[in-house]
């Protein structure tokens, strides 16, 4: 059993948002220049802008941190004028979630190593945003006696798609002790967890001190925390990061450590990973459409559950269903609901070809 500290004192969490990801199941909208992240999605904010706000519901702005590349960071500082350059957390290349949060601990942890670090994705859908605030304090009170917590959403669908936590022990609070973590479940197992009450969808929403993960590093992931830990200069951490094999938290600490312990959600919670999300969050028609089409006019005859987005041109659809349609200044993309998975595979060939790499 590890030995507790004296907490720190401020109930304001240091707010690490994950924005690294490249997004390429929001293809053609996402983009390498402008991935999802700095799109507008599901609102007339993008989903960095959408976090960001949320973040500020439990902290302040100084306190906020965006972990990213380089590259991204510049393109975030022309398009969110609220977020300022020493706002980032900078990984030389993306590594998986593991890498970037030791480095975010490294460099936060020299001058707030007992504060609270509470974790966030840029491509989650959280409403209301008074129910998260709450959630989240319930966080910072077990992290500060030295856990690791874990947001835990109760699920609403047999969905293969998502992490489970299968609960234990339940705190008066409601907050849960961690039997053990189910990869992303068959569909069979799946409905099997939906019909029992103590498993969770693991909504990658974390909180710990930074000197607890500083720790639970050293103890179970030693190759990550040490290359970044004696890296002494920014040259040295690229070479770190190149040869570091990369790895998601959930697998690198969560299911290794014993401070774990889970805090349910008491909001609505989606995970923004595809188009095929948007019908759980945006409302659909009669005909189960969804028209995120900005100022342009969705004209649907006999057409059902398709999801269309187009800024500029009306879309018609006659008779066709479950279709994802989307337009932008220089593609037309067009994918039915079963295939509209394999948009990875179809991008990586587009790579291959040089003409149509303006269009990435």
């Amino acid at each position: 059993m590890w030995k507790s500290k004296k907490p720190n004192k401020s109930n304001k969490p240091l707010v690490i948002i994950m924005a690294g990801g490249k997004g390429e199941r929001f293809w053609p909208r996402s983009t390498r220049a402008l991935p999802k992240q700095l799109q507008r999605v599901y609102s007339d904010q993008t989903l960095l802008d959408e976090t960001w706000d949320r973040a500020l519901s439990v902290t302040t702005a100084d306190r906020i941190f965006v972990g990213c590349n380089a590259t991204l960071r510049d393109a975030i500082l022309k398009t969110h004028k609220q977020i300022k350059k020493n706002n980032f957390i900078i990984e030389p290349e993306g590594k998986n979630t593991a890498p970037i949060l030791a480095l975010a601990a490294h460099q936060l942890n020299k001058n707030f190593p007992e504060d609270v670090q509470l974790i966030l994705s840029a491509d989650h859908y959280i409403q209301p945003v008074e129910e998260f605030a709450a959630t989240v304090q319930k966080m910072v009170h077990w992290a500060m006696q030295d856990r690791i917590i874990t947001i835990g959403v109760p699920p609403i669908r047999p969905d293969t798609g998502y992490g489970y936590i299968e609960a234990g022990e339940k705190h008066s609070d409601g907050a849960c002790e961690i039997l053990s973590f189910k990869e992303k479940p068959s569909e069979a197992l799946a409905k099997e967890f939906l019909g029992k009450s103590n498993f969770f969808w693991n909504a990658g929403i974390f909180a710990w001190k930074g000197r607890v993960i500083q720790e639970e590093f050293e103890i179970h992931a030693p190759e990550i925390w040490g290359p970044i830990a004696t890296a002494k200069n920014d040259n040295a951490l690229k070479v770190a990061f190149q040869d570091m094999q990369g790895s998601p938290i959930d697998i690198a600490i969560l299911e290794k450590s014993k401070r774990v312990m889970m805090v349910p959600a008491s909001f609505q919670w989606d995970d923004v990973g595809s188009w095929m999300s948007l019908p759980r969050i945006l409302k659909a028609d009669e005909a189960g459409n969804v028209n995120v089409s900005g100022n342009a006019i969705l004209q649907a005859t006999g057409a059902e559950r398709n999801i269309v987005l187009s800024n500029k041109k009306l879309v018609a659809l006659l008779g066709v269903k479950d279709l994802i349609v989307v337009e932008t200044d220089d593609v037309i993309f067009v994918s039915d609901e079963k295939s509209v998975g394999k948009i990875k595979e179809m991008l990586a060939g587009m790579h291959k070809n040089s003409s149509l790499h303006e269009h990435l």
